[in-house]
């Protein structure tokens, strides 16, 4: 019976043993599964600003430099909870990338030797030539009147043979027209290859048009100058860019190549348009071999 009882009581031993030692081990997975939720939450934030920062960055390189879009990657990395002050940058004329390493403090792992775990993530954003966008106006130039021109439209129908530089987008006549300047429309120049014109001056329509653009814009005061100007300016309207009006004759197709920001200033006489080709950044497709005439948008590709 005492031998009984003395087995019994070294089972019941080796129970609590194998017991307290599971206990450990269990304690140990949950605790590493914990930390590994730390670092996986961490790594998940980094990548977000990241992300967040070469995006933004991106969109200023083109207009406003290199150490720009860096200054604004900083600002967004910081806004989104991580500081890129120690992060490594590298940046071209329309790219911007940005790798950064953090630290992260660790709570059960320490009982292995292990204090901290270092995670580290990497983005990199492109701006590219737009070739499809919103917003677009249904007014054609000639690209080789960029960017330094500040004509938009010729100042009779004598020239280009009764064109001057309208398109037909979802119909035609003047009243289609001056709804399209003001509104815009969705344009893809790859898939539009060549576009039709609008012939005919539609003055007033189009200087309605115009002037409903500009006057929007009145209690914006960055929006009165090219210098300040963005793509929350009604007076910013996108164009066509298209190869030549040379040999085109009243209603007929020219060929787009690609598309462009123009900022407004004014009608100084009837019928001239005068302002500052931009270059600018949008929400759109990109086409990365397109030819640039400024109008970009971007994409993250890391």
């Amino acid at each position: 019976m005492s031998r009984l009882k003395s087995l019994l009581m070294n089972e019941q031993g080796n129970i609590a043993v194998t017991a307290a030692l599971f206990m450990i081990v269990l304690l140990g997975v949950v605790g590493l599964a914990l930390d590994g939720g730390k670092i996986y939450a961490e790594k998940s934030s980094l990548q977000k600003a990241l992300d967040a920062s070469v995006l933004g960055g991106v969109q200023v390189i083109a207009s406003k430099g290199e150490a720009e879009a860096i200054t604004v990657a900083k600002s967004l990395g910081a806004k989104n909870g991580h500081s890129l002050d120690g992060g490594t940058f590298s940046t071209t004329g329309k790219s911007i990338k940005v790798s950064q390493e953090v630290k992260v403090p660790l709570t059960f792992a320490r009982f292995l030797g292990f204090s901290e775990a270092e995670v580290s993530a990497s983005a990199k954003a492109i701006a590219a030539p737009l070739k499809k966008g919103m917003r677009i106006t249904p007014i054609a130039v000639e690209k080789d009147s960029l960017p330094h021109n500040t004509e938009l439209k010729c100042e009779n129908t004598g020239k280009n043979h009764g064109n001057c530089g309208y398109l037909a987008f979802d119909g035609r006549g003047a009243s289609n027209l001056k709804d399209n300047i003001i509104n815009g429309v969705e344009v893809s120049v790859g898939e539009l290859g060549t576009v039709e014109t609008e012939p005919g001056q539609k003055w007033g329509p189009v200087q309605d048009a115009f002037e409903t653009l500009i006057s929007r814009d009145a209690g914006k005061p960055h929006c009165q100058s090219a210098a300040t100007a963005d793509k929350q300016c009604a007076r910013v309207i996108y164009i066509v860019v298209i190869d030549t009006w040379e040999g085109v004759k009243g209603r007929d197709t020219v060929n787009a190549v690609g598309l462009a920001a123009y900022w407004l200033e004014g009608m100084p006489e009837k019928k001239r348009v005068t302002g500052k080709f931009l270059k600018m950044v949008i929400q759109g497709d990109i086409d990365e071999s397109a030819p640039d005439y400024g109008l970009y948008g971007v994409k993250l590709v890391e």
